[in-house]
């Protein structure tokens, strides 16, 4: 009976005891500001949470893929130290940027997947509340106070920088889609502006590691100063080559990026922006150098590094080669950027690095070249010298060697080539040349030397690298330039011509102990810290440089054109392969060529309103030097010009305004570099280091 009265009372309505009971709320987790999970410290902390933020990217091709969200302003835990944003992993999501969604998984911050570093919320149930919403607002990075170990608090943030960023490397940007950027300029490898053994850096001692602490602190700086670009794919060689400009297909060191709006993410030991869609893609403006212009010249000379220059077996065969292209196709490509390069630059004298040491044959890499050349420019134009080695260049224990091509018509040979003869010093030996000009009704006569000094990548016990920034075989390079000093003052000079021009790859920065020894030895670098010639790891530093005697100082003018190590490898002919550009100089090398302008009756600049910069600065017109303000009164003053090993180079005398007004115009005679000033006048004693680009 009790079964059919529950089943009467259903029927007419009514209830079981069970039934009457009053019905419960669905519970509703607790939403916990990201701030309070992001915490103040390096890593969030870990647990299940429920959070309602706003979509801000979403990131399908990442790994993890999945999207970041942020907390409107309103709505977070006002507090500046902690992050209000994280990034949710979820496979193929759906959610889109400016919706409001309520998120609920576990929070975890660590090294390994899918963390990699980023504070991440996994397994997440995703309601979306409503779309259209607003993005939170941006926050501002300011780029005078940018520093990469402040950016925890803005974790997963929308951020933009107050200015514009520079590319400082793009070794990554073909293999991973990313850029490295900063924000004062491109990075510069310390020992550019900084010697590991001298403080200040003019000194010439060239053992010890006094100044290591100032080598690790420029390190550390360059460090906090980058951050890096991501195209918001984890894809490898990503296809098109996200951010290269449409002209030229490149992207180069040194370009601008004039406003960067994104979400600062982390991953793999670096912070990162990740790229907005639609107007907020960041666009990357590009431009190309032109040709070096000098004034009036006698001669015009160059090094250039050739990438080494094999052509195989001389008849189209030979291929693969040792060093240099793999197929004759690729050598076919890489001959005619170089020729491109060398046909721009149009010199009257090269001093070649990495042109195969297979002799002076018809069918050696040198007479490939000049018939290359040739070719290109008239029966004629250029012709190589001989260094004496009919198979291989003498006391040459590499595959590559120093060559010269020269134009018989500009200038004619004076005595036979010299090549370096200390046993067991160089790989590579310099080779010396005095050339005569032919322009003038009266000759004039010069000593040019071409080296190539021991490379960096290799070394052990005394020539391991020894962390001061000077890479291996730092001391291979210390003999060598003092096997250089003694060719110079024993077989070069002697040989017919005081005045030496010594280019080619030195593979040492400017500050390093090499050029030290090249300086104490009354030598003198002719080009400034801030001049480049090659980028390894995203840092800016000059190998090649172009060192004299002193009497040319004030005869020369100095530049180095970057067509090559500003670029990206994949513009390189083994690397592009068909897709390369054959007709152009651009990445014809890893090395930029220099270009030097003499003038044996003294140089005219074809900038004579260049100016003098306070140094050290790693951003050269960071400081124009200036005279210093002076009591009243103060009467007539003398201002020298010297080089920091040498003679005087400028002697002036006049009121501070006359000074002032005057010393640009009587210092533009003078070649790239570091000088010091010095102004003396009734108890007046002033010396400053100053720059001259």
């Amino acid at each position: 009976m009790k079964s059919i009265l529950v089943l009467m009372l259903a029927l007419a309505g009514g209830s079981t005891s069970a039934e009457c009971a009053p019905k419960q709320a669905p519970q509703v987790a607790a939403v916990t500001h990201i701030g309070q999970i992001q915490g103040s410290g390096p890593t969030a902390t870990a647990g299940t949470y429920t959070i309602e933020a706003v979509v801000t990217g979403v990131y399908d091709k990442l790994n993890p893929a999945g999207f970041y969200v942020q907390e409107p302003t309103r709505a977070t835990d006002a507090n500046p130290a902690t992050s209000d944003a994280l990034f949710v992993v979820q496979a193929a999501p759906t959610v889109k940027p400016g919706d409001m969604v309520r998120v609920t998984g576990t929070v975890l911050e660590a090294a390994a997947a899918p963390s990699f570093g980023q504070a991440v919320l996994t397994e997440p149930t995703v309601t979306v509340i409503s779309s259209g919403n607003p993005l939170p607002a941006v926050t501002m990075l300011p780029n005078a106070t940018f520093s990469a170990a402040a950016l925890e608090r803005h974790e997963g943030m929308l951020v933009q920088f107050s200015g514009p960023l520079v590319v400082t490397d793009v070794y990554n940007l073909q293999k991973r889609g990313e850029l490295t950027l900063t924000s004062g300029g491109i990075l510069y490898q310390p020992t550019q502006f900084i010697d590991p053994n001298d403080n200040p850096a003019t000194g010439t001692a060239s053992t010890g590691t006094s100044n290591l602490a100032a080598i690790k602190a420029y390190e550390a700086a360059n460090l906090d100063r980058s951050i890096l670009l991501d195209d918001g794919s984890s894809a490898n060689n990503p296809q098109p080559i996200p951010y290269t400009d449409a002209a030229f297909r490149t992207v180069r060191v040194g370009s601008k990026i004039e406003r960067l709006r994104g979400v600062l993410g982390y991953g793999f030991n670096q912070w990162r922006i990740q790229p907005l869609p639609g107007a907020e893609t960041p666009v990357v403006q590009v431009t190309r150098p032109g040709m070096p212009v000098f004034g009036p010249l006698d001669l015009k000379l160059a090094s250039f590094n050739v990438l080494n220059y094999f052509n195989g077996n001389g008849i189209g065969g030979g291929f693969p080669t040792t060093r240099g292209a793999k197929t004759l196709p690729d050598f076919a490509r890489q001959r005619s950027k170089i020729i491109a390069a060398l046909r721009a630059m149009n010199a009257d004298v090269v001093g070649l690095t990495e042109i195969e040491n297979d002799g002076t044959g018809p069918a050696s890499a040198i007479q490939d070249l000049v018939n290359g050349l040739n070719q290109a420019m008239g029966a004629g134009t250029y012709a190589f010298v001989d260094d004496g080695g009919a198979a291989q260049q003498p006391n040459n224990t590499d595959q590559i060697h120093c060559a010269f091509l020269y134009k018989p018509a500009e200038v004619r040979l004076l005595g036979p080539a010299l090549v370096a003869q200390a046993k067991g010093v160089f790989e590579r030996p310099p080779l010396a040349q005095l050339f005569i000009t032919r322009r003038k009704p009266r000759p004039d006569t010069v000593a040019l030397v071409i080296n190539h000094f021991k490379s960096k990548g290799s070394g052990t016990g005394p020539n391991a690298d020894q962390n001061d920034g000077q890479g291996g075989s730092n001391d291979r390079r210390r003999e060598q330039a003092r096997a250089l000093v003694e060719f110079i003052n024993s077989t070069v000079i002697p040989a017919g011509s005081g005045r030496v021009l010594c280019l080619g790859d030195y593979n040492a920065n400017y500050e390093e102990d090499p050029i030290d020894i090249l300086r104490a030895a009354g030598l003198v670098a002719v080009t400034p810290p801030t001049s480049a010639s090659y980028v390894f790891k995203g840092l800016t530093g000059s190998l090649d440089h172009c060192i004299v005697t002193p009497n040319l100082a004030g005869f020369i003018d100095v530049h180095k054109w970057n067509i090559n190590s500003f670029e990206p490898l994949f513009q390189q002919y083994d690397v592009a392969g068909a897709a390369t550009d054959a007709n152009s100089p651009f990445r014809s090398s890893d090395h930029d060529p220099v270009l030097i302008g003499l003038n044996f009756a003294g140089i005219r600049p074809a900038n004579e309103a260049a100016r003098l910069f306070v140094y050290p600065a790693p951003a050269a017109g960071s400081r124009v030097y200036r005279l210093p303000t002076l009591p009243a009164g103060t009467g007539p003053l003398t201002l020298e010009v010297t080089l920091p090993q040498g003679p005087p180079m400028l002697h002036l005398q006049g009121s501070v305004s006359l000074l002032q007004a005057e010393l640009n115009r009587y210092t533009a005679h003078l070649p790239p570099g570091i000088y010091l000033v010095q102004l003396r006048g009734k108890g007046i004693t002033r010396t400053q280091r100053v720059m001259k680009e």
